[in-house]
């Protein structure tokens, strides 16, 4: 994918805005065009374009934002990789808008004044490059989700400049690994005990979601898990949101009633052999 395709996707993909800053937008950017959709949005683009032209390449579009704040935006601290050039964005969102000038006490150095900021959130699909030249050649041969956090401040020129932001990918942004895979037929001959045979015609398609979780105060973990019969395989956040009760029943189960916080760790959809 050359320069211009990454920031061309950039363009294109739909830009969303959190309900909460929508409104604060409605609202501010009625006394201040600065604080409206129209500015807001274009620099939410405007951010994520230049982070991805830096991707290809051309690192002065960072060239406004600190040295060292530019270096990690590009090499993810402690991760050993950076990503790959060519980089598809799927998804732009701005998640928080504050509108004023906000002082914040610095032990021992006094006050410091936070202007007015804007975070965007983006995904995109791409590939590691990493730092270990030994691996995959330096670069990971699979595709990867990822996600990426922006942070614009309000500068005194009154436009929005990029100041700080990083990336991972999207599982650990998240918090949690998520597979998505067909069921192998020696694991349907564990399950249903024979080999599976042709094909079965107009049978509907099902899953099962398996969800590794764990409830960190009482050192418990488990596994539960979903079946579903659908056209299509459940995504990773229909996934999570099918497989939840499950998790709540075998929580409430193993350690009975009680303001558990069992948290997911991994997610597998696999597609069972009909048959």
């Amino acid at each position: 994918m050359s320069k211009s395709e990454s920031v061309g996707l950039v363009q294109a993909v739909s830009l969303e805005f959190y309900p909460a800053v929508a409104e604060t937008m409605t609202e501010a950017g009625a006394r201040d065009e600065r604080f409206g959709a129209d500015l807001v949005g274009r620099a939410a683009r405007r951010a994520v374009a230049a982070w991805a032209r830096a991707v290809d390449g051309d690192e002065a579009a960072l060239a406004g934002m600190d040295p060292n704040s530019a270096y990690f935006l590009l090499h993810p601290p402690f991760k050993g990789w950076q990503v790959a050039s060519g980089p598809r964005v799927t998804r732009v969102e701005v998640t928080r808008l504050t509108t004023e000038t906000r002082a914040t006490q610095i032990p021992v150095m006094g006050y410091e004044t936070e202007p007015p900021l804007v975070m965007v959130e983006f995904r995109f699909d791409g590939r590691r490059r990493f730092d270990d030249p030994v691996r995959a050649g330096g670069t990971a041969g699979d595709d990867t989700i990822f996600a990426g956090r922006l942070e614009l401040r309000l500068a005194d020129s009154g436009s929005w400049q990029l100041y700080g932001g990083h990336v991972e990918t999207l599982d650990d942004f998240l918090g949690y690994t998520f597979t998505s895979r067909r069921e192998t037929p020696e694991e349907y001959r564990q399950r249903v005990g024979w080999s599976p045979g042709p094909p079965a015609v107009g049978q509907p398609r099902e899953f099962r979601i398996t969800a590794g979780f764990t409830e960190d105060d009482v050192k418990f973990g488990s596994e539960a898990y979903a079946l579903v019969q659908t056209e299509t395989a459940p995504t990773r956040e229909e996934a999570v949101e099918l497989v939840w009760p499950a998790v709540w029943e075998e929580t409430r189960r193993a350690l009975g009633e009680g303001d558990w916080l069992p948290t997911i760790r991994r997610v597998v959809v696999t597609e069972l052999i009909g048959g």
